[in-house]
């Protein structure tokens, strides 16, 4: 009878290390996984949340035609837009084109043209807004306000004009950024 308390007792500390273990390993991969999955920038106000580890940045590396029906359903760049304030704020987001990447890369004679480059964005469950990104005023696609302590999250889709005339996986290329911009006047910048 003893050894067999004695053998519950040792089977009951086995399990509570292993749940012990398997909770503190999930928590941690977790944690990993959240960290790696968001970049966080900031204005004085607004607060910008990208979902991707690439944070603001939208890159096409080649040139492959297609639909706008399918190029609604291609990689997306989510981002989070909140309020922090008490007061309604106004606000605008731009894609520009991401000249330090061009220039690091020394690549800007590879840049693909914008007028076969199209855009869609979408703010939670609202219809899509189809842009060709040659048509944009200095970059300006959305100009809103968001409700004092709200949040808007934002879809953005980027893809090639099943219209463009170029040859298909040329080493041309896109290298764009979205900004966020508070009341007209600050960028979004990373949060350090």
């Amino acid at each position: 009878m003893l050894n067999i308390i004695k053998y519950r007792k040792k089977e009951v500390l086995i399990i509570i290390f292993i749940l012990a273990f398997a909770l503190i390993a999930t928590y941690n991969i977790y944690y990993k996984f959240n960290n790696s999955e968001s970049t966080d920038y900031n204005t004085n106000t607004l607060d910008v949340t990208y979902n991707k580890k690439n944070g603001d940045q939208i890159n096409i590396t080649k040139i492959t035609p297609v639909t706008d029906s399918v190029g609604l359903s291609s990689k997306a760049y989510n981002f989070t837009i909140k309020n922090n304030t008490k007061k309604n704020i106004k606000y605008m987001i731009n894609i520009e084109d991401n000249s330090k990447l061009y220039k690091k890369d020394d690549c800007t004679d590879y840049s693909i043209p914008k007028n076969i480059i199209k855009l869609s964005i979408h703010k939670d469950k609202e219809k899509a807004n189809i842009y060709n990104l040659s048509d944009l005023i200095n970059g300006n696609v959305i100009n809103r306000i968001i409700k004092a302590n709200s949040e808007e999250e934002y879809t953005v889709r980027v893809w090639i004009s099943n219209n463009a005339t170029q040859t298909t996986g040329t080493k041309m290329h896109y290298h764009g950024i979205i900004k966020v911009v508070d009341q007209g006047t600050l960028v979004a910048t990373t949060i350090k």
